[in-house]
């Protein structure tokens, strides 16, 4: 079960455009929002020490340590930390996807998302847990990784929503 490919898409059109996430978030702002952030624009980079909340649309992310990489057309990279970071967005279906994790790190170039500690995703299918989950936007392949050859990765599926 460590490569089951699973056909939610994590609704992150934060980190990606082509979610099933609403279409009036993908073309709204992203607000950042933090005690104590500071702008470093030589190098295109926002870091929250004190916490953040990151807002576009319907999508709702709250952080106790965030840093925001940004470029020419938005955001490059984002690194979320904290006891749990704590992520919330409606679907086109009028569906509520939550993630928890202690670490949320994107990296747009490669489209992936490395979710680390103590791992949730609560969709309409279901629940997908573990340490350590990568999850590909280009694909929508959920995979536990980790240097244990044994990481575990756990999925519940309700039976009407698949």
């Amino acid at each position: 079960m460590l490569n089951l490919k699973i056909k939610t898409i994590m609704a992150l059109t934060f980190f990606a455009g082509h979610s099933l996430a609403l279409e009036s978030d993908r073309n709204a702002k992203i607000i950042l929002e933090g005690p104590g952030c500071a702008h470093k624009g030589k190098v295109n980079q926002t870091e929250c020490k004190k916490g953040v909340t990151i807002q576009q649309g319907s999508m709702l992310i709250k952080s106790t340590y965030g840093l925001i990489y940004h470029g020419d057309k938005g955001i490059n990279n984002v690194l979320l930390k904290g006891d749990q970071v704590y992520m919330e967005q409606m679907m086109d279906d009028n569906s509520k996807m939550v993630i928890n994790a202690n670490e949320i790190n994107y990296h747009k170039k490669d489209e992936k998302v490395l979710l680390k500690g103590n791992v949730v995703i609560t969709s309409n299918i279901g629940v997908t847990k573990g340490e350590e989950i990568e999850f590909d936007l280009q694909t929508q392949e959920i995979k536990a990784i980790g240097e244990e050859s044994a990481q575990q990765f756990r999925m519940e599926i309700e039976p009407d929503n698949d």
